[in-house]
């Protein structure tokens, strides 16, 4: 034992962006070293702990949590004056100790945060049980006042530690090398001394090894946004914080066995126990008439209801009660009526507050329990859908039950079960961000100093694949062209390794998009607890943590199409006040709604939006309700690139047979046309031909996923002798079982397919009966989202809906359908804001109409309405229904803008408005101005709401498109990376940058046509050539080379062959084509020549003609003519009928 040494103090990746300890690395470390444990210690929180604990143990070496605390006077004082704070070791020795700290990290977030994570002296002496305390680094209070020559008051405070620890308390000598450490360090030890307080060891750790220093002394600069070369930034003074080993902290610290051994000490007596074998189930009010035993007696009187209301025929009530009472007996034995008691009570509560809830989603679809409980809306025995691939009796996990709300009332629903349970029993749960391959480069980039264009160089060369990023090593042994670049200078190389160092570290902590822990105690004796970005309580472990650590997490996820459904039957209602029970018992299988899909317009239906999946349903000529549910469960990357969505698409459009592996498997296989598409056709398969229980059918549906040999032995060993047992032959069972095990990698969960294909069908069914207020809904939601409004937009004119400007007499806040038309709304008007929004809507006050601007102007709030919000109005169109011209009303903007606020300066806000007043205001003369030019109207839509309303600028340039050769762009996003490109788009926006590097200007503009928008980037040398062209609206002819980052393609602009890479349409030169049937005369080519020379100009000339059936064109070089209407007619009159 006198031989080893424990690191006490070490900050892991989890003090984000200061340490850059990794565990896998660090265990390997400390096993290397022979050390038998190791603490961690991150900056004021305990992020990386239950990981740090489970890696540790993994790795036989004993973990020992802890956290260097920011210690300030007052945690509850939130001033500059009070922000000093001051660094303590804090670990923890034995359970109590563990809670006492996560409640301290939990109050320093939650209370005591200002700039950092703080607690007081007040808060740790109240809990300082099971807690061991070192002096800390050389920011603690007692080496800051032995730096400032204050000794005494260092003693004072040691002594005020040691009067409330005891023999927890030891002061901390650490081996970094510092001069003033050094000096601290021998006024400790006459503190040990005098004082009787134990010394211990440590070094402070920040990084691995020595070698580390540099890609640390980077994380520093990324975290202050410093470059490396500067001079004055934040730095850690030596390369010594690392993990050392016992001999070179002997050397460090001067040989002081008392403190290298009383490491181990410490090691000894901190035993911190992690592992749960029990559930933490939030408790159930009882005085809310929710209890167990109701479970049973709430889900038949669904049942009876269901018949009554013949959603449920009478003739199948038998089949339905055998089923609840399988389902009832499985979830009591496993003892989770609480569980789907608490998740009935808040999707109550949400529908109650009429906040859309999905239909389904996961496994849960499958208990006939859930769907009385109205927790899904999916009856699996009409599905004919298996429970125990939900919860399983042979195997013991909690349920997981996932709720889609509408993304609008999410927050609220969480607000309700913090309030019934607890705020201290509710948390959402806590993820983190970290530095991907692209990322770290970039990140590595800028503080090296790399010019943007150089950064861009080497991440454009790794590629992802499905999402997944290569990570930076691979693509160094993959990616030829990635290595020559590393290679090529040192400063790339630099770039490269420290980015192999940093790559995958943790960034930053952040909110999980869905999850939320209910506890049945308060979750900081278990579970540190921080305070996320938009106020709310989240957890510092992640899911897993908080899984393995026996809490129920459940998933409130936010979905955007419930908002759209919502949105849209609000606008349905007023023509049929039916909707909701129309939808709710909608025919899944109406041929309309499938008619619709075929003709793929699938924006906005759920789950079948992409490219992909538009192509794949045109293929599969879906006609009913079971070929979505295939679709959504076949859409995925297994079976597509394994061909069995191409082999499903053959059989169920009958061109090609059906086969099944024997006849017993036909009822089970019938569906999917032969094919294991659902993991519950697996399971069905190993029960009908092998005797498995459901339950034990799922665990081998899992080892099948799972391909862990020994396990798929043993099942195949119990398949086979099932089968036997059943007659079936040797030889059949191992090939279905082949099958089987085939097809197990790509299956997927039908129970999850059905949920979701029930919104595929509802928003395919809304789109198909009442296209304009599905597409309004659909805009509004996605109003602030240019290219998806640009896409939206051109379906809506595929479907003969009129797109028009926003009005503010008939416009709502989102976009408003009209008869067959959809009205901008409001909100989509920059500038205008969501003050102005309201008072405009609620000024027209129903039904009624602004009579003339004048009173529309009176009754705005001249707080709210100014000249910049007032000219939007005007350039968007939403003041043309007063029938001026746009340019009148710009004209007069002075005289207008002294009528705002009229009628409500020195007004009551209770008062009636403008309506109700007998008086109407006078209309004075406007001095009239004539209309903007259509480019003018085109340019300043665009500056306002970001799209062309009146007049598409490339419409204006129609016939010259015509006879251009140029791609769309939603077909270029579709291109490999580096294929050069020509498209037709105008300029929506436009942003003019300096590089760092040069000084030179570069911009990065976004381009739009009728079918998507595209970003793109003019550098240097091209930007200067062409700026002048540059203008916002101006329809463009642009050339470039695609480039793909991640989920984005992008476009830079540059020349190709000689051709200006951007060009104004209307100034392209558009060849002269002049198509010869037979030959021509010598006085007619004569005619010709002096025709072009009639007509000079800059358009070249192409003469096609045949002979003998081959046809062969040629460019008259000599001549350049004017491309006008005059010259084709004299062209015709020459060549007669060629």
């Amino acid at each position: 034992m006198k031989n080893d040494f424990v690191h006490l103090h070490l900050h892991s990746q989890y003090s984000l962006l200061d340490g850059a300890i990794k565990f896998e690395g660090l265990f390997e470390e400390v096993a290397k070293q022979g050390m038998s444990a190791v603490a961690l210690t991150d900056h004021g929180n305990l992020f990386g702990a239950y990981e740090f604990y489970k890696k540790a143990k993994a790795n036989n070496i004993k973990p020992i949590i802890g956290c260097e605390v920011y210690i300030t006077q007052d945690l509850n004082k939130k001033t500059p004056d009070n922000n000093k704070t001051h660094h303590l070791t804090v670990l923890t020795a034995n359970m109590q100790g563990y809670e006492n700290l996560c409640s301290l990290v939990s109050t320093g977030y939650l209370k005591g945060f200002y700039r950092k994570p703080r607690i007081d002296k007040g808060v740790l002496f109240e809990k300082n049980s099971g807690l061991i305390v070192l002096s800390g680094c050389l920011n603690s209070e007692v080496c800051h006042n032995i730096l400032k020559g204050k000794k005494e008051e260092a003693i004072r405070v040691a002594s005020e530690y040691k009067d409330i620890f005891g023999d927890r308390y030891f002061l901390e000598i650490q081996g970094t090398r510092l001069k003033e450490q050094e000096r601290v360090n021998s006024v400790l030890k006459e503190m040990s001394s005098k004082l009787k307080i134990p010394l211990v060891a440590t070094n402070d750790c920040h990084y691995l090894t020595k070698n580390d220093f540099d890609s640390h002394d980077a994380l520093l600069c990324i975290q202050t946004g410093s470059l490396v070369k500067e001079e004055k930034r934040f730095r850690f003074n030596g390369n010594e914080f690392y993990l050392k080993s016992r001999d070179e902290m002997v050397d460090a610290i001067g040989n002081n066995q008392e403190a290298l051994e009383n490491t181990l000490l410490i090691a000894e007596r901190c035993n911190v126990d992690l592992n749960r074998t029990d559930y933490r189930l939030p408790k159930i009010n009882t005085k809310d008439d929710i209890n167990f035993d109701g479970i049973a007696e709430m889900v038949y009187a669904s049942l009876d209801k269901q018949i009554r209301d013949k959603i449920i025929s009478s003739t199948e009530i038998e089949l339905y009660k055998e089923r609840i009472s399988h389902e009832l007996s499985i979830i009591e034995n496993m003892g989770f009526q609480g569980y789907f008691l608490v998740v009935s009570d808040f999707i109550k509560y949400a529908k109650e507050k009429r906040i859309p809830v999905g239909p389904g989603r996961g496994s849960a679809a499958g208990s006939l329990v859930a769907y009385l409980l109205d927790i899904t809306e999916v009856d699996p025995i009409k599905h004919d859908l298996i429970f125990e691939r939900f919860l399983n009796p042979e195997r013991v996990s909690m349920p997981d039950i996932d709720i889609d709300f509408c993304g609008d009332g999410r927050d609220d629903v969480i607000k309700y079960v913090t309030e019934k349970y607890g705020e201290d029993k509710v948390a959402q749960i806590g993820t983190f961000g970290t530095m991907s391959s692209k990322a770290v480069i970039k990140d590595v980039g800028r503080v090296l100093g790399f010019s943007f264009a150089d950064v861009d160089r080497l991440t454009k060369l790794i590629p992802s694949f499905r999402g997944k990023v290569y990570g930076l090593s691979e693509c160094y042994k993959k990616i030829k062209e990635f290595k020559q670049l590393v290679e090529s200078t040192n400063q790339f190389t630099e770039l490269y390794n420290l980015g192999v160092k940093l790559e995958n570290s943790v960034r930053h902590s952040s909110t999980h998009a869905a999850g939320v822990v209910i506890s049945n105690e308060s979750l900081d004796k278990t579970i540190p607890l921080f305070r996320g970005s938009k106020n709310e309580t989240v957890t510092q472990y992640d899911m897993t943590a908080i899984e393995e650590l026996g809490f129920v997490k459940f998933d409130f996820l936010g979905l955007k199409t419930l908002t759209v459904i919502k949105i849209a039957k609000e606008f349905i209602k007023s023509k049929n006040p039916n909707i909701e029970e129309d939808i709710k018992f909608a025919n899944l299988n109406d041929p309309k709604v499938y008619k619709m899909l075929s003709k793929g317009l699938t924006r906005g239906i759920f789950q079948i939006e992409s490219s992909g999946m538009k192509d794949v349903l045109k293929n599969l000529k879906a006609n009913k309700f079971e070929d979505i549910v295939a679709l959504l469960a076949l859409y995925r990357p297994g079976p597509l690139d394994s061909g069995m969505v191409d082999e499903y698409i053959l059989r169920k459009n009958r061109k090609k047979k059906t086969d099944y592996p024997t006849p017993e498997l036909k009822e089970i296989l019938q569906e999917t046309h032969g094919l294991f598409v659902y993991q519950e056709q697996i399971m069905k398969t190993a029960s009908v031909l092998a005797n498995f229980s459901l339950g034990e059918a799922d665990l081998l549906r899992r080892a099948m996923g799972k391909k862990k040999t020994s396990e798929m032995l043993a099942q195949r060993e119990r398949f086979l002798s099932g089968a036997e047992s059943n007659n079936f032959s040797s030889k059949i069972a191992h090939e279905i079982f082949d099958t089987m095990e085939k097809f197990a990698e790509y299956s997927f969960n039908k129970s999850h397919s059905t949920a979701y294909a029930i919104i595929t069908f509802q928003t395919a069914f809304l789109k198909t009966y009442y296209p304009c207020e599905f597409m309004a809904a659909l805009m509004t939601t996605e109003i602030n989202t240019s290219d998806k409004i640009v896409s939206n937009i051109s379906e809506c004119k595929e479907m003969g809906i009129e797109i028009l400007s926003p009005d503010i007499n008939e416009s709502g806040s989102g976009f408003t359908p009209i008869d067959n038309s959809i009205r901008f709304g409001l909100s989509a008007i920059k500038n205008l804001g969501i003050n102005i929004v309201n008072n405009i809507i609620k000024s027209r006050d129903g039904s009624n109409k602004f009579l003339n601007i004048f009173e529309f102007l009176s009754l705005m709030d001249s707080r709210k309405m100014n000249k910049k919000s007032l000219e939007s109005l005007i350039k968007s169109g939403g003041l043309d229904c007063f029938n001026y011209s746009r340019a009148t009303l710009y004209n007069n903007m002075e005289l207008l803008l002294n009528y705002v606020g009229h009628n409500n300066k020195d007004k009551d806000a209770s008062q009636e408005t403008l309506f109700e007043l007998d008086e109407v205001i006078a209309e004075p003369p406007l001095e009239e101005s004539k209309e903007w030019l259509p480019h003018d109207l085109s340019k300043y839509e665009i500056e306002i709401l970001g799209y062309p309303v009146k007049i598409n600028p490339l419409e204006m340039c129609q016939h010259k498109l015509s006879q251009i050769n140029y791609r769309k762009i939603s077909n270029i996003k579709l291109e490999d990376e580096k294929t050069a490109v020509t498209i037709a788009a105008f300029i929506s926006s436009i942003n003019i940058k300096t590089s760092k590097r040069n000084s030179k200007k570069y911009a990065i503009i976004n381009l739009e046509d009728s079918s998507d928008v595209l970003e793109a980037i003019i550098f240097n040398d091209e930007f200067e050539k062409y700026e002048s062209r540059l203008i916002v609206g101006m329809p463009l002819l642009l050339t470039g080379m695609v480039e793909k980052t991640d989920e984005n393609t992008k476009l830079i602009i540059n020349s190709f062959n000689e051709t200006d890479a951007v060009q104004i349409i209307n100034d392209v030169p558009v060849p002269i084509k002049i198509n010869l049937k037979n030959d021509i005369s010598l006085k007619q080519a004569n005619n010709l020549k002096a025709i072009f020379n009639k007509y000079p100009g800059e358009s070249p000339i192409q003469i096609s003609f045949r002979e003998n059936g081959l046809k062969a064109t040629i460019s008259v070089n000599d001549f350049k003519v004017d491309n006008c209407e005059e010259l084709h007619e004299e062209i015709s009159r020459t060549v007669g009928n060629n």
